[in-house]
């Protein structure tokens, strides 16, 4: 679990070493309800440096503070990132294979303040649209637990919206089919 405190010091620590990047993962339910478990990791679209063409700053960036680097599962960096007593897993992501997050949802991504840090977030309704689009196990359980966040009132949900922005997708009518069997929508 990455702490909502350790989670503010690393978005902190990276903006420090230059790094631009959006929030993309489950961060982002957890930014919306308050929570202090931001999950296992904390999933970022880079935009810059590129994560194919300049990987070596992310290696760079890591060596010269004593963080452990890695690989995501599409072959992106994956920073450790310590915080105190805490480890934070960050995982920096950028369209390629399947992976793709539309340039809208960065381009109107928001600030949001966590302990007084600013970090650029997509949407709630952008990540569930992404997640549900993804369909993998852990996308599936992800959003079972969302739908009970939704149901208990504890997250907002424009339906709406989430139809709209599902419907910029070839799979739309998929994306609306899940959020609907897990109540998101």
């Amino acid at each position: 679990m990455v702490s909502r405190r350790a989670f503010a010091e690393a978005m902190k620590l990276l903006l420090a070493n230059d790094l631009k990047f959006t929030v993309i993962g489950g961060a982002v339910i957890a930014l919306a309800t308050g929570a202090d478990d931001m999950g296992e990791d904390v999933d970022l679209f880079a935009e810059s440096p590129n994560v194919i063409n300049e990987e070596d700053a992310y290696r760079s960036i890591a060596d010269s503070n004593s963080w452990d680097y890695g690989q995501t599962w599409l072959g992106t960096p994956r920073i450790t990132v310590i915080v105190g007593d805490e480890e934070v897993p960050v995982e920096f992501y950028d369209n390629l294979y399947d992976f793709y997050v539309p340039e809208d949802f960065i381009s109107s991504a928001r600030k949001v303040e966590v302990e007084g840090v600013r970090v650029k977030a997509i949407g709630v309704e952008q990540y569930l649209v992404l997640k549900a689009r993804a369909g993998r196990k852990e996308d599936e359980e992800a959003l079972k637990n969302i739908g009970e966040s939704v149901k208990r009132g504890r997250l907002k949900v424009e339906a709406s919206k989430v139809l709209q922005l599902a419907s910029e997708f070839d799979e739309g009518q998929v994306i609306v089919r899940r959020l609907r069997e897990y109540k998101i929508i």
